[in-house]
């Protein structure tokens, strides 16, 4: 670190690293929290900054995506901040029309019917210079939260993705998309290599602009295939059992997770004991709390900050005795 206060890349230095160093395996005083979509509509001040705006047009204007990612830090002492954005900026930026419909979420309303229609799509390689006002989010987040935690940046996976655009939406059965890799696997092949060769450098473009992180969410079916794909870490939703995932996949991988986000829904005293058995199950080390998934909307930020402060103080305990 430089004597003026700023980082090897100008950004201000990191005053709370516990998330990145229980990423990397290194002791820490206590155990590392954030929760999956802490910015969001569960936030009075996060409906109010959003409601005059489109959806989409709010990602697309930094200004916004950074008040909205700092709005959750202002009120709990969170470890980490993960930049307001969406996963379906790329299809948007492959040319495909996606809307935001309130109470239904995302549509497209021309989706992936045919094998012709992957000609519709832009060429992946222009995808990173579409998605710049991600980027610019990401500096000018890394900027504002003057090194009080790290910035976390993400993207959906490919297969994610195909499944919006080809079912149009969000689905539980992903049957249309399932329908592809059975009747025309060239064509998902060559979906699934396109949206690839878009992400990657996106990705990369992430880090470079001042994202921190990155990790798998969802792995379970594939623990031990993950924990030796070289990731640092690998997120938990809340169907596996922590000790099975500490077994599968040993010591050298950073767990997260893995709370079923409903418990936000019990009284604070029950939050705190799910916590310390959760915290129990997984270990001191090597662990980042976090939610099995995101916040919902109609969650109370003060059973949220329970949360928070329940992963600190039963983690600092845990680690005295």
């Amino acid at each position: 670190m430089e004597a003026n206060g700023l980082g090897p890349q100008g950004f201000p230095e990191l005053k709370n690293d516990t998330f990145l160093r229980a990423a990397w395996g290194e002791e820490t005083d206590y155990t590392p929290v954030w929760c999956m979509r802490q910015a969001g509509r569960y936030l009075p001040e996060f409906r109010e900054t959003r409601a005059a705006q489109d959806f989409f047009s709010t990602c697309r204007s930094p200004e916004a995506c950074c008040e909205l990612t700092l709005q959750p830090l202002r009120r709990f002492p969170l470890d980490a901040a993960i930049i307001f954005s969406d996963i379906l900026v790329v299809p948007q930026a492959l040319g495909m029309e996606v809307t935001m419909v309130p109470g239904k979420g995302p549509s497209f309303p021309e989706p992936l019917r045919e094998e012709q229609d992957l000609e519709r799509l832009r060429d992946p390689a222009v995808v990173a210079s579409e998605l710049g006002y991600v980027f610019q989010a990401i500096t000018l987040t890394r900027q504002r939260l003057a090194g009080r935690v790290p910035l976390i940046g993400f993207a959906g996976a490919p297969w994610t993705l195909m499944t919006y655009m080809v079912e149009g939406g969000g689905s539980s059965t992903m049957a249309q998309a399932k329908r592809w890799l059975y009747q025309r696997p060239q064509a998902s092949h060559q979906l699934l290599c396109i949206l690839t060769d878009a992400l990657v450098p996106y990705l990369v473009g992430q880090v470079a602009a001042g994202a921190q992180i990155i990790f798998a969410k969802d792995g379970h079916f594939a623990l031990e295939e993950l924990s030796q794909a070289g990731y640092e870490v690998v997120g938990l939703d809340w169907t596996v059992a922590p000790k099975k995932a500490r077994e599968c996949v040993g010591k050298t991988v950073t767990l997260q997770g893995n709370l079923d986000p409903c418990a936000l829904y019990a009284s604070e005293e029950e939050i705190g004991q799910l916590v310390k058995q959760m915290l129990d199950d997984f270990g001191p080390q090597r662990y980042i709390a976090n939610l099995g998934h995101g916040l919902y909307p109609d969650m109370d930020p003060e059973h949220v900050g329970a949360f928070v402060d329940a992963v600190h103080k039963h983690s600092r305990l845990l680690r005295q005795n």
